[in-house]
């Protein structure tokens, strides 16, 4: 039996990754519902805020959405880097939990607002519970995911997420029609919905296991071991040997991590500054997420409504064409990448792919704003309608579901928290610049403001050609190799006569007992 045909994927890992990725849901839809609540005239009218074409537009209205991006983003820098200490310290379980608390919260506030005020507290607040999800999420279904099965497993949250843009478009879509019966339900309820994902969530956190690593990172091998146990347990391995070997691999690896910085006099805080490998993981992990976003999908997501009202779009139609916009994400593209990233085996070149296409299509979307935005010309706008759908199949089918996979694989065990916490602060940061710039960039500069994702898109791509590290097929602890660290122990990158040589010691050991250090010897016998 090869290692391909042991990493299968229990029934009870996928109920855990679907039940996990409503976190995911729940980031989707609580980032995008502002692009549809800016399309709903009770909005505008019930905080006196004046509409497109309207005098104070340019200045009020534009300053209030900036704000309620701007408080989002900044609460979901916070969250993600509050997940660097929490994580660890009261593990990845307890961290979903509390980021669907405060998403319901968060949720509640802006649907109720009384006033402008409260609405915006609410962005800030379901932001910190966004920023807490969508950093402990891959991470934790990264952690349970075997390395066969990571691609589609982990992109369960770039397609759960996507799924929340799109819930968001077509409810904000169907309330426009609500607009003459009832103003405010038009805007209140798609906002309230923000709390259908995390009480989802909330519900069915009660039955997901803590992560095998953080256990075993904590010393509860026992409770560690049952977790695999139901995770890899398979009829075709009787002997439980990918368990046994996951158990076994992380055990060392940990040991191994920890010794090391132990003889350098080094903390996970401190290591991440100063050992070199783990500072070229964090630049890495952070590159990778501000990357993703300045190639632009929030800005053209978020402000799709104002994009087609630019290209002679009216009335329903840019809430109709933002629906199926992300429709398309949702039934074709990051479903597609998530299930590629386990058959084309490189996250290096799905990024790359992505990154070029979103490059070739945000140019020809400012080359049809340029020329037709405000004409009468169909043709040329519709150009531009079809460079926003073309820039969707790179972005989400190679983009959105690398970027999220690719740092949650890249960090050991010991600073994954403090690596995913700086990486997401990282896509948050450059969303709070991105939103807080693009309606007054849009605004101003009109096709101009696209030159910023261009150039980025010019100067990232080659970056991330020299330097990105393949992950693919390899297990969490493997990946160390790729950065030039030490592994403990190898499975799933030895040829398989090798690696029965391993199962074989491992057959007949007590796993629980098997001590962490001096088992160089006994492998090596093992493989004579």
């Amino acid at each position: 039996m090869t290692g391909k045909e042991k990493h299968g994927t229990t029934v009870y890992n996928k109920l855990i990754t679907v039940a996990v990725a409503f976190g995911s849901l729940t980031y989707g839809y609580s980032s995008s519902i502002i692009g549809s609540t800016i399309g709903q005239p009770g909005w505008y009218s019930f905080f006196n805020l004046p509409e497109a074409g309207e005098p104070g537009y340019a200045t009020t209205t534009t300053e209030a959405i900036a704000t309620a991006n701007g408080l989002y983003s900044a609460g979901g820098a916070v969250g993600s880097l509050f997940i660097a200490w929490s994580a660890t310290s009261l593990g990845r379980k307890r961290n979903i939990q509390l980021g669907a608390l405060l998403a319901l919260l968060g949720g509640a506030l802006q649907g109720g607002a009384a006033n402008l005020s409260m609405f915006q507290a609410g962005r800030f607040i379901a932001g910190l519970g966004i920023g807490i999800l969508v950093t402990v999420c891959p991470m934790y279904l990264s952690e349970l995911a075997p390395p066969t099965n990571r691609g589609w497993l982990v992109g369960h949250h770039a397609i759960f997420l996507v799924f929340g843009y799109v819930l968001a478009s077509w409810l904000g879509y169907a309330c426009y029609f609500a607009t003459d019966k009832n103003p405010s339900f038009a805007w209140r309820f798609p906002l309230c919905m923000q709390c259908f994902g995390p009480l989802v969530l909330l519900a069915t956190s009660i039955f997901i296991p803590r992560s095998p690593r953080w256990l075993l990172q904590k010393g509860k091998t026992e409770e560690a071991w049952k977790v695999l146990l139901r995770l890899r347990k398979s009829p075709s391995d009787g002997d439980d040997l990918v368990a046994r070997e996951e158990l076994f691999q992380t055990k060392q690896q940990l040991a191994l991590d920890q010794s090391k910085l132990e003889s350098l006099g080094y903390g996970p805080w401190m290591a991440v500054i100063k050992k070199k490998s783990y500072r070229k993981r964090m630049i890495i992990g952070f590159l990778t997420q501000w990357g993703a976003e300045f190639a632009g999908p929030l800005v053209i997501n978020n402000y799709s409504v104002i994009l087609y009202t630019n290209l002679g779009q009216t009335g329903s139609m840019p809430l109709l064409l933002s629906a199926l916009w992300l429709t398309t994400a949702g039934l074709i593209y990051n479903p597609l990448g998530a299930w590629l990233h386990d058959r084309v085996n490189s996250r290096r070149w799905m990024f790359i792919v992505g990154l070029i296409g979103c490059l070739v299509t945000t140019s020809g979307l400012a080359g049809c704003v340029a020329q037709y935005a405000g004409t009468m010309n169909k043709a040329g706008n519709a150009a531009g309608v079809f460079f926003i759908f073309l820039y969707l199949a790179f972005q989400g089918t190679c983009c959105d579901t690398t970027m999220y996979l690719y740092v949650s694989e890249i960090f050991p065990t010991e600073i994954r928290p403090i690596g995913m916490g700086f990486s997401l602060f990282g896509q948050f940061a450059a969303t709070l610049i991105l939103l807080q710039t693009a309606p007054i960039g849009i605004q101003n500069a009109g096709w101009k403001y696209y030159l910023v994702i261009i150039c980025w898109c010019i100067f990232f791509i080659p970056v991330v050609y020299f330097f990105w590290p393949e992950t693919a097929r390899l297990s969490l602890e493997e990946i160390s190799a790729k950065f030039g660290d030490d592994v403990a122990v190898h499975f799933n990158d030895i040829p398989e006569e090798q690696r029965k040589g391993l199962d074989e010691f491992l057959k007949g050991q007590d796993i629980l007992q098997l001590e962490d250090t001096a088992t160089a010897g006994e492998l090596k016998a093992s493989m004579a």
